[in-house]
């Protein structure tokens, strides 16, 4: 069928169309539709497996290699395995709405990724090292336990967005973020009254 596109839009246009442009690459919305098209030499690079009920990660996945976005939003993770460092062309990823209790520490090996999609989770800090990231644009962490906004937050060239919304943050710490990232857009709540207990206790 992608031939004979081609030899159509080819007699129209000429040698200059740009295919890629006219036939969008499709979104697979699960994981058997996936393997089915990649056992017949298709190319995944867009996956979205919302509302799947998934308690775990489907190790099928490691094989799309091409994967450049992933959705998982709305199932029952916990976790996300270390495997997943090994999909190094993604883009864009999200996985909001689970019960992630920590920041997974594998996506920061993502060079190419641009958009980043955690919140509704459990997270309890932003990892120190996320100027990692050198292409994100949005960082997505609404609704979550953060308590930790590293300095490195300002070393990200490319960063437009940090959602902080439903974060339990004090006037002092939404001031030091304003400071800090002044060309950000930074989306946060009012900020609350709270004395946290640093000991963790």
């Amino acid at each position: 069928m992608r031939a004979l596109i081609f030899i159509f839009l080819f007699s129209i246009f000429g040698t200059d169309i740009n295919v890629s442009a006219q036939v969008p690459t499709p979104v697979y919305e699960s994981i058997q539709g996936a393997i089915i098209a990649s056992n017949n030499g298709l190319s995944i690079e867009r996956l979205d497996l919302t509302r799947q009920k998934l308690t775990t990660v489907p190790i099928e996945i490691r094989g799309f290699t091409d994967l450049r976005e992933l959705n998982l939003n709305k199932n029952r993770l916990v976790e996300l395995p270390d495997w997943m460092n090994e999909l190094t062309d993604m883009e864009v990823f999200s996985a909001e709405r689970n019960k992630l209790d920590t920041f997974p520490e594998f996506i920061l090996s993502w060079n190419h990724l641009r958009l980043l999609y955690l919140g509704d989770n459990l997270i309890p800090a932003i990892p120190i090292n996320i100027d990692r990231l050198e292409n994100l644009e949005w960082l997505g962490l609404w609704s979550n336990l953060i308590r930790i906004f590293p300095a490195s937050l300002s070393d990200m060239p490319n960063l437009q967005t940090l959602d902080l919304l439903y974060n339990d943050m004090t006037y002092l710490e939404q001031t030091w973020l304003r400071e800090l990232l002044p060309s950000v857009l930074l989306e946060m709540s009012d900020p609350c009254n709270c004395k946290f207990d640093e000991s963790g206790n």
